[in-house]
């Protein structure tokens, strides 16, 4: 897959960005690709939005934005949607804005980590497992395919830089992979959330939430937000469509 990351941003110095996704594109290669056997080169441009005239990138294969203030229609949601909509439309994309980070306690490289191997795992957001119900065992539910929100909030250095814990094919109870629930080895058992993380599953066209027990409110609805404009966007069209896969 070619990747392309846009920094949207008037806050993010280009250098500090293209350090940040070289070391992304070195977290693909060597811990991400090996346990779920998906990789991707990554390219890291600057993309002002106010002319909204040219495509990002002829060959990508699916974009992530990274901006500042989902308020502001320059750069923020309306304008990079507008955009994706008027240049990228059937691309798939996600977005990473630094005021979200903000409320929910997380640096950006670590947020930018979470989004990039989330989007190599499902990019159309239509991937789900079975599994057990949480609360009901004997009960079959679907699972989103997330490979970082369970593991929400745990981090790793490569290099100077913190970039997400993820869960192993383990997790969902597949086949293959390193047979680890999560990359760093933490407690988590299959369908199961770190304290700080989250779990999204599916009964008909019905979702619903699981949050680790050190989840705060603010954390809730900056996570809310955050789905509107990413993944989640997307899922909710999925499901009034009853489409499901896995």
């Amino acid at each position: 897959m070619q990747l392309t990351l846009a920094n949207v941003s008037v806050s993010i110095p280009q250098h500090r960005f293209r350090a940040v996704v070289a070391t992304l594109a070195r977290q693909v290669r060597r811990d991400f690709q090996p346990e779920w056997g998906i990789g991707a080169t990554l390219k890291a441009i600057a993309l002002p939005l106010g002319s909204q005239r040219a495509p990002v990138q002829k060959d990508a294969d699916a974009i992530i934005y990274l901006g500042e203030s989902s308020n502001d229609p320059t750069t923020g949601v309306k304008g990079a949607l507008g955009y994706h909509s008027a240049n990228n439309q059937r691309l798939p994309y996600g977005f990473v804005y630094l005021d979200i980070c903000k409320e929910y306690g997380e640096d950006w490289p670590s947020t930018l980590s979470h989004e990039v191997l989330e989007l190599l795992a499902d990019p159309d957001v239509v991937f789900t497992i079975s599994g057990p119900h949480p609360k009901a065992p004997d009960r079959t539910v679907y699972y989103d395919l997330e490979v970082c929100d369970p593991t929400q909030g745990d981090t790793y250095r490569i290099g100077d830089i913190a970039v997400s814990n993820f869960v192993g094919k383990a997790y969902y109870g597949m086949t293959g992979g390193s047979g680890r629930t999560n990359h760093l080895k933490l407690p988590l058992r299959a369908f199961g959330v770190r304290p700080n993380g989250y779990l999204q599953y599916e009964t008909g066209s019905t979702s619903h939430q699981l949050y680790g027990r050190s989840v705060t409110p603010r954390q809730k609805a900056a996570k809310k937000k955050m789905g509107t404009i990413r993944r989640n966007a997307r899922r909710v069209q999925r499901l009034r469509h009853g489409g499901k896969n896995g």
